[in-house]
């Protein structure tokens, strides 16, 4: 495995993530498409970042593999948190509303 596409897949993956949950909660078409392809949103989002994931790793496959792991680590757990942070705020900001 080469973590150079582990990391950079990892982090893609956590902010279209992030894109498709805010995504859903804007747009009906696209939490309906969403549960098109599962059958539930979360399903459908699941889904559709499992595959995303796979083709990110392929193309990524090729990139020289990384010496600074630790790194990639931290920047896999800082999209988690400021990725989680985003999401929060949003549903924080709409409750406010």
């Amino acid at each position: 495995m080469n973590s150079t596409a582990l990391i950079r897949s990892t982090v893609l993956v956590i902010w279209l993530i992030v894109t498709m949950t805010l995504l859903s909660e804007v747009s009906e078409p696209f939490k309906a498409f969403l549960t098109s392809v599962g059958t539930h949103h979360w399903i459908g989002k699941s889904i559709i970042s499992a595959g995303a994931f796979v083709l990110f790793y392929l193309l990524f496959r090729k990139a020289k593999e990384s010496d600074h792991v630790l790194r990639g680590t931290l920047y896999v757990i800082g999209s988690v948190l400021v990725g989680g942070a985003v999401i929060f705020l949003f549903f924080l900001q709409n409750f406010i509303k």
